[in-house]
């Protein structure tokens, strides 16, 4: 998957302007980032139980920009029903029908992929891992919701603009930003996935947490989509030394 990167014309970190910082973005409707060509969005199908996590939430991606330099954004989404009626009163006339509630996002500038100490330019056209935790969360994904990840490379104003150029960013000169094409890969070499602390009791026949990987991948399109999710049976979930439960492009799910 990519998408072009542009500079002069950031992602948005939220749909509208307003005079002064809006905290509601931390909550807000994201439909209006799905629609844009610099946004590559993944959901699984509806789901037929709740999913609730708790703790520690991890990116781990494999890109390759044809720059030097590149942000991350990654979105954990909560995606209502198509028939998810709207509050009472409504004064911010809001439309809840397939509302897309940011749950947590985070960012990583690329050249700290390895260490904020010792920042490193990308090798244009090279596929690199970047890994970056997201912020803790403690949040219910009710039946009949979709879980969804967004992947952009910018956020503007919550995250200056990258020129997508290997430099002193406060330096940079406005010939310095340029476009770049950013890819993202699933393949089974480079299996981009985000890792969700899962804590419904279904997962939870040990005293372990366990974690959903949910991998960023067309045939599967983000873990489950392409499958009947009613009942995860113990035997099909892939159990790692870690305890780590894998639900990916190899699991059977029925």
């Amino acid at each position: 998957d990519e998408y072009v990167s542009d500079p002069a014309n950031p992602v948005p970190y939220v749909d509208g302007t307003y005079r002064r910082r809006r905290n509601e973005y931390m909550v807000d409707d994201q439909r209006f980032a799905s629609e844009r060509p610099d946004v590559l969005t993944y959901q699984t199908d509806t789901l037929a139980f709740p999913i609730t996590i708790s703790g520690k939430i991890f990116a781990d991606i494999f890109v390759s920009t044809t720059g030097t330099d590149a942000d991350f954004v990654v979105k954990l989404i909560d995606v209502l029903p198509g028939d998810e009626p709207d509050p009472v009163p409504n004064p911010q006339n809001l439309h809840m029908a397939g509302y897309q509630r940011l749950v947590r996002a985070e960012v990583i500038r690329g050249k700290f992929r390895n260490s904020f100490e010792k920042p490193a330019p990308f090798t244009p056209g090279r596929i690199e891992e970047v890994k970056f935790e997201l912020p803790d969360a403690a949040h219910t994904f009710k039946k009949g919701h979709r879980i969804m990840i967004q992947v952009q490379s910018s956020w503007f104003p919550l995250v200056d603009r990258n020129p997508q150029k290997y430099l002193n960013i406060p330096k940079a000169e406005s010939h310095d930003f340029q476009k770049s094409t950013i890819r993202i890969y699933h393949d089974p070499e480079h299996s981009s996935k985000i890792f969700l602390p899962i804590l419904n009791q279904v997962f939870m026949n040990t005293k372990r947490f366990r974690t959903l990987i949910v991998s960023l991948s067309l045939a599967f399109n983000c873990a489950f989509a392409q499958q009947s999710v009613n009942v995860i049976p113990q035997p099909v979930l892939s159990e790692l030394k870690n305890g780590i439960v894998s639900i990916g492009p190899q699991t059977e799910i029925v």
